[in-house]
């Protein structure tokens, strides 16, 4: 079985993409800088974890806590405005 590290998964395109995964039978491993475990369906296969993509430590923790990731989706982000 394969699994997919996704970051920004609170909301949007990131908690959409885990929902995608997670029905086709994938390992999710489902980041978000404030872990909500409300957010996504019950799985054995679901692992929610901390991650804030801004700050290396939280990166490094995060990579351990996976483990060996098949499939990377980086869509965590911030919007800003142009001056």
């Amino acid at each position: 079985m394969k699994t997919v590290l996704i970051t920004g998964c609170s909301s949007g395109y990131g908690l959409e993409t885990a929902r995608h995964f997670l029905g086709l039978g994938w390992n999710v491993v489902a980041t978000m800088r404030t872990p909500r475990q409300d957010l996504l369906p019950a799985s054995e296969r679901l692992r929610v974890v901390p991650l804030d993509v801004t700050k290396p430590g939280s990166i490094a923790a995060a990579l351990e806590t996976a483990g060996p990731i098949d499939v990377l989706v980086n869509n965590a982000g911030s919007g800003s405005r142009p001056p």
